[in-house]
């Protein structure tokens, strides 16, 4: 057995003190500057593509924070494969999906859950228009509005047609 001993002085008690104030003073001040940044961005209505999509009202509201207008519950829901390798279809998709901040290429052969939400209103008063959020282990990793239509279109949710 080792026994370390030492004598406990008023410069080392004093400096002990100092030291455990400055890193509850150091933790303190960091924290609410994280917690008015995600503040800020509530009510600002901006919600970052890569935040945590726990459950259906968070997805919902990262669809509003755009201000899109969907159904409360998804028109469907269900589980798809990523391809391993990308087609001149998959490619353009991702290109989308590149131009708000997300990529596909790092899930090249998984699985996600694609969500399909519809369209309230589409600014243009086209019907039948779709969200369409395709999640992994609670991440966004694509997302796009559609017209499911032959001649329809496909772009991100970032973007508002005017």
């Amino acid at each position: 057995m080792i026994v370390y001993a030492t004598k406990v002085s008023v410069k080392k008690a004093i400096a002990g003190v100092l030291v455990i104030g400055a890193v509850v003073l150091g933790v303190t001040a960091l924290m609410p500057k994280a917690a008015e940044t995600v503040d800020a961005q509530a009510a600002a209505g901006e919600v970052d593509l890569d935040t945590k999509l726990k459950n259906n009202e968070q997805r919902v509201a990262l669809l509003e924070s755009y201000g899109w207008k969907v159904e409360a519950e998804p028109r469907s829901e269900r589980e798809v494969q990523i391809p391993k390798t990308f087609d001149d279809t998959y490619q353009a998709y991702n290109a989308i999906q590149l131009g708000q901040g997300l990529d596909l290429t790092p899930y090249q052969g998984k699985r996600a859950t694609l969500y399909t939400y519809e369209l309230l209103e589409y600014p243009t008063g086209q019907e039948g228009v779709v969200a369409n959020l395709l999640v992994r282990r609670n991440r966004l990793i694509a997302a796009d509005i559609s017209a499911p239509e032959a001649d329809g279109f496909v772009h991100g949710i970032t973007e508002m047609p005017e």
